[in-house]
């Protein structure tokens, strides 16, 4: 039986407690203000419930096995005990008179009034939390806005949702749990399963990055799983202060070892800066892409190596508009990898008719079509994207070899060539652009150029059948037929003639 099916306010859970007011829904449970009832009268604190004790229990169980036994700290929401009460599984905490940090984000007349004071005093506060916790071998594990609740009374954020939290028996810890919304977690959780406190410290960068420049570090799934550069958050919002910024950007490195050390360390840094009293405003945060609960779960799927079943809960996340961009991006590159292809082409091919496909969203989906009529050999398909992926800024030396191969095979031949020969510039020893090249040279009817060129690929990659090829036809040509002949020997060890 479903628990909510009963809960209400005024029900009593036993002996123990009374229920008020609900004051929010996860994906697992309920979270109620209680009238805690023993015989020296009453105390208000929060009781967690789980939606369905069949599903929910186990999820619950995990808030309280780790902070049941620790000491208390004023930027923690304490848990005071966990065990059943009846039939139903209750976790007792700290009751906070107050909102999540994402609440109040959401609100814009009252986030109008938040200056970067503000913000640097509340995360000061949370790097201190954070330190405790880690000093109590603790990580967290799922720093979100959504995750640190504004206390009324102090006037600080206050951490709380241990479901995820781990103990720090080691730097990284592995698990197989997703709970936290992709947009705050570190790169390490997503792609490898492991959190620990360096995440922690990641996550917190998130959040900032977020409430300082009002959009997300990486705004989709695919920039999250593929660590898309971040932009600087002062150039959405050159106000920030810039040790702030510089802050945000070392928080944020997506190898561990490069990030911020430690939460103390956080909490030293920002306690510098708030002696600045910065009193400017910030912007007005952008909100997360809603449908991303059917995102969260392909995520979660694929980082246990389901690609099967992530490609269909992207497909499902595709069905719920709001969340279709990264939806579709995340169904299009995981039915690239199993081989759907045609379906991928068609995914990418519709996000770029989307209006508000974001700009970055939108090369990345043209170099991806780029790549994927390349491997087809759909030149003419290919050559649409070729502009785009050199257009880019600092385009990758593979898209660039990739765009001279289309241009090539697209008979823009001297483009080709000049591509060529920058790359040949940057690593002479490159092979397989000294292949293309002489293939071009041999196009353009530089018969000469192109054999000097091949003799030089082959002593790079001695099995090039390219090269071998046009060094026959052109010993052939020049009367040279014993040469010929010493190419097409070694033709015939590569495979027929």
């Amino acid at each position: 039986m479903n628990a909510t099916t009963y809960l209400h306010p005024g029900k009593r859970l036993g002996s123990a407690y009374e229920l008020e007011v609900l004051v929010g829904t996860g994906q697992f449970g309920q979270v109620w203000r209680a009238k805690k009832l023993s015989q020296l009268g009453t105390e208000t604190v929060a009781v967690k419930v789980p939606l369905d004790p069949h599903r929910g229990e186990e999820v619950l169980m995990a808030d309280g096995q780790h902070m049941l036994g620790i000491p208390k700290h004023p930027g923690v929401v304490s848990v005071n005990w966990q065990g059943r009460v009846g039939k139903i599984w209750v976790v007792e905490m700290e009751f906070v008179n107050g909102e999540p940090l994402s609440a109040l984000m959401a609100d814009e007349a009252r986030w109008a009034n938040v200056t970067f004071d503000d913000i640097v005093r509340w995360f000061t506060g949370v790097a201190e939390s954070l330190s405790f916790l880690h000093e109590n071998q603790i990580a967290h594990g799922d720093i979100k806005p959504d995750n640190l609740l504004l206390d009324d009374q102090s006037g600080r954020l206050k951490i709380t949702d241990f479901g995820t939290s781990r103990r720090l028996t080691d730097n990284l810890i592995r698990t197989f749990r997703h709970a936290g919304a992709w947009a705050y977690q570190a790169p390490e959780i997503q792609k490898a399963n492991q959190r620990g406190a360096v995440s922690d410290l990641f996550s917190v960068g998130a959040v900032l990055y977020h409430v300082i420049a009002g959009s997300l570090p990486r705004a989709t799934i695919h920039d999250l799983l593929t660590s898309a550069p971040i932009t600087r958050p002062r150039q959405f919002n050159p106000a920030i202060p810039s040790q702030l910024d510089e802050l945000v950007m070392e928080l944020l490195q997506d190898d561990p070892k490069e990030r911020l050390k430690t939460a103390e360390v956080l909490r030293q840094r920002l306690a510098s800066i708030t002696a600045l009293s910065v009193r400017q405003h910030v912007p007005t945060p952008a909100p997360l892409q809603t449908g991303t609960g059917y995102l969260d779960r392909a995520a979660s799927l694929l980082a246990e190596g389901k690609k099967e079943e992530a490609r269909q809960a992207a497909a499902e996340a595709t069905l719920h508009s709001t969340g279709l961009i990264p939806a579709l991006e995340l169904f299009a590159r995981l039915s690239d990898q199993l081989g759907y292809t045609e379906d991928a082409i068609q995914a990418f091919t519709k996000l770029l008719t989307l209006e508000y496909t974001p700009s970055d969203t939108r090369r990345s989906t043209e170099t991806q079509l780029a790549d994927i009529f390349l491997r087809l050999h759909r030149y003419e398909d290919a050559e649409k994207y070729v502009d785009v992926i050199l257009g880019t800024e600092n385009p990758s030396r593979t898209n660039r070899f990739n765009a001279a191969v289309v241009l090539g095979a697209c008979t823009k031949l001297e483009r080709s060539l000049e591509l060529l020969d920058q790359l040949l510039e940057e690593g002479e020893s490159d092979g397989a652009v000294l292949e293309k090249k002489a293939w071009v040279l041999w196009l353009l009817h530089r018969y000469d150029e192109a054999a000097q060129v091949a003799r030089a690929a082959l002593e790079v990659m001695p099995e090039s059948e390219l090269c071998l090829r046009r060094l026959v036809d052109y010993e052939s040509l020049s009367g040279n037929r014993h040469r010929a002949e010493t190419y097409r020997k070694r033709l015939e060890l590569i495979g027929p003639v």
